[in-house]
């Protein structure tokens, strides 16, 4: 039997435990025209992350709890619609995972919330480009307690940063770390010296 970690075949066996958000369900996949009577279509995001665990795909399940938290994070802190966000409607790719806004897609074809999705072509995929293996998502939240009534919301994602901004961050981030292993060695060294005393 293999453990976890060990290389078998050209292949690392890893053990996977993925948490997948029960609000992901709230984010419903729009079937294309010829996949509507498709018994396995994933109607929601919850669905598609079991889906991509099952088969294997561990790298896309990731890609959509880490998609989805991003955007339900950026809700849950009230968007002011003054910070810079993207803001459109966001597909699934069934290459990667990956959930977000599609490229050029921002306020672009399928921002529309009454636009007739089984008619507009998905796609492609902002993070690898895949053309043919992407559907439509529908951000909802309940109006009311029965939830039987919902709201349709857009998909609302950061931008990607700048390679600028990207140095200025990562910059950051480093002094950060400095300046907590300096404190981290300023505590060492006062506990020493009381020990010592």
């Amino acid at each position: 039997m293999a453990e976890a970690g060990q290389e078998i075949s050209g292949e690392v066996l890893r053990e996977v435990e993925l948490k997948i958000d029960i609000r992901s369900a709230t984010i419903f996949v729009i079937p294309k025209s010829d996949e509507i009577q498709d018994k396995n279509m994933p109607r929601n995001l919850h669905n598609a992350a079991e889906l991509f665990l099952r088969v294997g795909m561990v790298d896309a399940a990731e890609n959509v709890k880490r998609n989805v938290a991003d955007l339900l994070d950026i809700y849950s802190n009230n968007p002011d619609g003054k910070s810079n966000f993207h803001v459109g409607r966001g597909v699934v790719c069934w290459a990667c995972g990956h959930c977000g806004i599609p490229k050029g897609g921002a306020n672009q074809k399928g921002s529309n919330i009454k636009d007739d999705l089984q008619k507009i072509t998905p796609g492609p995929c902002n993070k690898c480009g895949e053309t043919e293996q992407v559907n439509w998502l529908k951000v909802t939240k309940p109006v009311d307690a029965t939830n039987t009534k919902k709201e349709e919301l857009p998909w609302i994602e950061t931008p990607p940063l700048s390679e600028e901004e990207m140095k200025k961050k990562k910059e950051a981030q480093l002094l950060a770390k400095r300046k907590e292993v300096e404190e981290q060695v300023k505590r060492a060294l006062e506990a020493r010296e009381r020990k010592n005393l």
